[in-house]
């Protein structure tokens, strides 16, 4: 089988060497776990140490989600003020 240029792109995803049917799986399985999300979180994110600690510096949780095992960062103030009816 001879690829021209655009079946190319087909096969594998722009300078990722990943197939864009393993980046479709992997982004489906990313989703499942979003759905999974508490108080308010809806995105699953790879983040850097100095990321996490500075989500957690300006009142994200840093806890872990029970369902996923996973870490949250959910505003805390919001919970609070929402479980208070504040």
């Amino acid at each position: 089988m001879i690829l021209g240029s655009n079946d190319a792109a087909d096969v594998f995803g722009a300078n990722t060497g990943t197939s864009i049917k393993d980046r479709k799986a992997a982004a489906a399985a990313g989703e499942k776990i979003a759905d999974q999300g508490r108080n308010g979180d809806t995105m699953v994110i790879h983040a850097s140490p100095f990321t996490m600690k500075l989500l957690q510096d300006i009142g994200g949780a840093g806890s872990f989600n029970p369902k996923t095992g996973m870490l949250e960062f959910y505003n805390v103030d919001d919970m609070i003020k929402k479980n208070m009816r504040y």
